[in-house]
């Protein structure tokens, strides 16, 4: 092993994955890379091995660890799940030219959600890496614009990205729209509305309807309004969320199939047959002598 790490930058090496590290300052959230997330990916490597090497730094006087991975920490996790080597490009990097690579890199595959982003602009201007967010953005070829756009999801309390399914699935815009929701006067509304949901968390709707039902505008009663207008039910945006469809015998209920899942389908038919069982019943009960 160490002989191998004598080759100079660029050289490929293949090394136990065991003793490899992530880098402290990786955009990757550990915590998010695991088996079921990586599933797809363990998949290709079973049938067909590594196809792309990930890109690492000779690390030196650490008893633990030989190599530091400063991209691909997901396939270093999928290595050691599968005990199998792993292929390094062995790089001469400094801290700000292994963030240009990450981002380099993460622009050519599965990129990192926009919270995992966010999160890692903070922690590399924390770091010191970059003195400010335009030196920041120049050199990772992206906008001071886009840059405080994504660091609004470090300002995001716990309580509102607890309630969505994942954070992962927050996008840019939304946080935008929750960061100011959460510094003028609706933050109140916005907690009460984000602690509703945390407690419904077996029944949690999907992303784009949380996003809805927290940027609503507060009305009467603190309830979210819904306009019925011709068979058809909105959200206050405008988006259609059930439609009523009348036919000769019967009536049909459409529902985008983008704000139902499982769980949904199941709390809808009991809570429909509940109410046409009960109101079946009462009219029953009404004609009985």
């Amino acid at each position: 092993m160490k002989e191998t790490l004598q080759h100079g930058a660029g050289s490929l090496i293949t090394v136990d994955p065991f003793r490899c590290r992530v880098w402290d300052l990786s955009d990757r959230i550990e915590e998010y890379v695991t088996e079921e997330s990586c599933r797809a990916e363990i998949a290709s490597m079973e049938r067909d091995g590594q196809l792309v090497p990930v890109v690492g730094r000779v690390l030196r006087n650490d008893p633990d660890f030989d190599i530091e991975i400063v991209c691909g920490s997901r396939r270093l996790f999928i290595a050691r799940h599968l005990n199998v080597p792993i292929r390094v490009e062995i790089r001469d990097l400094t801290d700000r030219q292994a963030a240009v690579a990450v981002e380099t890199e993460n622009s050519l595959r599965k990129q990192t959600s926009p919270y995992e982003r966010g999160l890692w602009l903070a922690k590399l201007l924390r770091q010191g890496i970059y003195r400010s967010q335009d030196e920041m953005a120049r050199d990772l070829g992206t906008t001071p614009t886009q840059v405080t756009r994504l660091l609004k999801f470090t300002e995001l309390p716990a309580i509102v990205i607890g309630a969505f399914p994942s954070p992962h699935d927050i996008l840019e815009s939304w946080a935008v729209e929750l960061h100011k929701a959460w510094k003028d006067e609706r933050r109140r509304l916005l907690t009460d509305r984000c602690r509703s949901l945390c407690a419904a968390a077996a029944t949690r709707p999907p992303a784009v309807s949380v996003y809805e039902m927290l940027v609503a505008p507060p009305t009467q009663g603190g309830r979210t309004r819904f306009k019925a207008v011709r068979g058809v039910v909105k959200s206050p945006d405008g988006a259609t969320v059930l439609r009523f469809e009348h036919q000769r015998k019967e009536v049909v209920l459409r529902i985008p199939n983008a704000l139902v899942n499982p769980t949904i389908e199941a709390e809808l038919t009991q809570a429909v047959a509940a109410l046409l069982i009960s109101r079946a019943l009462a009219t029953f009960q009404a004609v009985t002598p």
